[in-house]
């Protein structure tokens, strides 16, 4: 197939889309698409509906209304048909250049109504010359491409469509794809350009397959990398853990002994521990990062624990100072407003555990005699932080946690260079939060629960999406319910807590509502994590529908931390099906495995994990669809580096994963 004239123009596009090279452009995929290939009898079909039109160009008259408006017009005699349509285009004066009396030209457009019957009003157009090259825009199955300010539609499309097409172009297949998959050049093109819809979907499971290999391999490389780190085991200094584990006070749970015990098998290996705790909220991961940082004290070294906002890091340090205390080891808070006093040395061994924020990860933050790093709520972080927690030590164990549960399949993708426990067990004893959805007009009746529950001393979080008031949301803010709710509960009751505030002032009024001095804290989806308050017993969520359910399950995570029965209420009025479901899950069920399941399948993973975890962007692959391949594709990968431990016979993939590994700073391979 011949390319087109907007070859020469592909650079100026990519550049603008800010890509570095037209291999970029090529993987800008398109976002949906439209198919241009069927005609409609544009004066039977319904107003507002694009339709595909073909036929001859009968007058052309371009006039300027007062003002200096331009107004360009078209009389169309559509194919097949004795009526005559009528074609707009305002303020593109150029136009008079493009169509002449006689002209064959192929539309797309929506079908309007006007005072001399119906029209289209800036349709998008293709002038039919004899001899013509393939059409790009129309009379096909067109794509429609993700675009930025100053770059159009048919501009991406020629572009691309000259990069595909083009005599040298070239797509290297890097890997030997099993039966049924079609070629990787032609399910390139064919992703951009299919002939038909049916297309697309082979077109899309080679590329997922093709990046699913590659993340593998990555995730592969990086584990084999883990592995081959020769990390000494020194013999213990000192005996912590039966002094740890009686200062407790309580039995830990079945599951909470299971996690110690591949806690112990992984210490005892000469290669770094790298392992995800998952588990859901109140299922005692607190208990077991301060079992593994016993561990590493226990033999002479340091720890560090890296939580992503300073009130998290700032109970961390409590909660760790109360278990820490009775065995002698010192917990010192690391944050952007709190830095360690003068003096405090991380030269002491096996004495002292740092509790931070993103402050313990800056360059200037040096953490010597490191042993073991402890990620919580690692969702907030990525690959990078992950690695500059780590370049802190030499090869220091890694333990990260998680109190979103995480699908199988998404840790198969994403966590493959870790080990995974899982918490499945609750602390006996534990009461289930009662979850109901209610709509904004039982708000009354929630309220007046609110106050009977405030009148035994208990106290309860109100939740909204919007810190302010939004004209284009239907959505009630923080700012008006705090304004609204001092009127209902008392101008002295009620603390509003939100991102914007200064560090210590968050602080403060935590601690304030901790110590009981209000009943109802309302706040936007800050709580989500750090706080920990047994005394709070009611969570109510304004406008449920708009957040994912992993956060509505961190949410009602706050509150039954307690003796006392606890309750969420969910109100909203979800608009489609996909709400209902979501809000009718937390109804059903407290199981975050189970809820995280239901998440993926509902919205996908980005809900569920946040931030991007792999380093590594999955553009094709849908996880919900393409879950049948995750395992395939890890067996195909471990077949290719038993055979080909370097890839020095597969040059095309190592090139592939080579800037992801250097990214976690793996030298490796090649």
């Amino acid at each position: 197939m011949p390319a087109t004239s907007g070859k020469s123009s592909a650079h100026a596009v990519w550049t603008k889309l800010g890509y570095k090279s037209s291999h970029e452009l090529i993987a800008h995929f398109p976002r949906r698409y439209e198919d241009r290939s069927r005609w409609e009898d544009p004066f039977l079909c319904k107003l507002d509906q694009p339709v595909t039109v073909q036929g001859e160009v009968l007058a052309v008259k371009s006039t300027r209304w007062r003002g200096g408006r331009s107004v360009f017009e078209v009389i169309l005699q559509p194919a097949g048909l004795l009526q005559e349509l009528g074609l707009t285009w305002f303020n593109m004066p150029f136009m008079k250049n493009v169509f002449k009396e006689g002209d064959q030209v192929v539309l797309f457009g929506k079908i309007s109504e006007g005072k001399n019957g119906r029209r289209m009003i800036h349709p998008e157009y293709e002038v039919i010359k004899q001899h013509d090259e393939p059409r790009i825009h129309l009379n096909r199955v067109t794509p429609v491409y993700p675009l930025v300010s100053g770059v159009y539609q048919k501009t991406v499309r020629t572009a691309i469509y000259a990069e595909l097409f083009s005599e040298d172009f070239k797509v290297s297949e890097f890997y030997q794809a099993p039966d049924p998959y079609m070629s990787r050049l032609e399910a390139v093109r064919k992703i951009h350009f299919p002939d038909s819809m049916d297309e697309l979907e082979p077109a899309r499971k080679r590329l997922a397959h093709d990046e699913l290999i590659t993340m593998q391999t990555v995730m592969a490389v990086r584990r084999q990398r883990t592995v081959r780190q020769r990390k000494d085991r020194p013999a213990p200094v000192q005996d912590l853990v039966l002094k740890f584990l009686h200062h407790l006070g309580f039995e830990p749970t079945g599951a909470q002994h299971r996690v110690f015990s591949e806690i112990d098998r992984d210490l005892s290996r000469h290669y770094p521990m790298h392992r995800l705790i998952q588990g859901d909220v109140g299922s005692g991961k607190t208990i077991v990062a301060a079992y593994a940082l016993v561990r590493c004290l226990e033999s002479g070294k340091n720890g560090a624990m890296l939580a992503p906002t300073e009130t998290l890091a700032t109970q961390h340090a409590e909660n760790l100072r109360k278990i820490l205390a009775p065995l002698g080891i010192e917990v010192l808070l690391w944050t952007r407003t709190t830095k360690p006093v003068a003096g405090e040395s991380l030269q002491s061994a096996g004495s002292i555990v740092y509790v931070g924020t993103h402050a313990l990860i800056q360059e200037s933050a040096v953490l010597e005699n490191l042993g073991l790093g402890v990620i919580d709520e690692q969702h907030k972080f990525g690959v990078a932080q992950r690695h500059a927690l780590m370049q802190k030590g030499q090869h220091p164990d890694l333990l990260v946690m998680t109190a979103t549960p995480i699908p199988r399949t998404l840790c198969l993708t994403y966590y493959g260079d870790l080990d995974v426990s899982v918490l499945d067990e609750m602390p006996p004893g534990r009461k289930l939060v009662k979850t109901v959805l209610r709509a904004q007009s039982d708000l009354k009746k929630v309220w007046k629960f609110i106050r009977q529950e405030s009148s035994h001393g208990r106290q309860a979080y109100v939740v909204y999406p919007l810190l302010e008031e939004s004209e284009k949301l239907d959505v009630r803010s923080v700012q008006a319910a705090f304004s609204e709710l001092k009127g209902v509960f008392g101008d002295d009751q009620v603390v509003m807590l939100h991102g914007k505030l200064e560090s210590a002032e968050k602080q403060r009024r935590m601690q304030a509502f901790k110590q009981g001095k209000f009943s109802v804290m309302v706040a936007t989806s800050v709580i989500e994590v750090g706080v920990d308050n047994p005394n709070a017993t009611m969570m109510v969520i304004e406008n449920a529908e708009r957040f994912g359910l992993a956060q509505l399950h961190q949410l009602r995570g706050r509150v039954g931390r307690g003796p006392d029965q606890a309750y969420c209420v969910l109100v909203g009025e979800p608009k489609n099906e996909d709400a209902w479901k979501r809000l009718a899950v937390m109804e059903k069920t407290a199981d975050g495995f189970e809820i995280a399941e239901a998440d993926l399948q509902i919205r996908g993973p980005g809900d569920i994990l946040g931030t991007e975890q792999s380093g590594f962007p999955l553009k094709i692959v849908n996880l919900v669809k393409d879950m049948d391949m995750i395992e395939p594709c890890r067996r195909l990968v471990q077949n290719i580096l038993n055979e080909d431990p370097d890839l020095s016979h597969h040059p095309g993939l190592y090139k592939r994963i080579k800037p992801f590994i250097q990214e976690a700073d793996f030298t490796w391979g090649g």
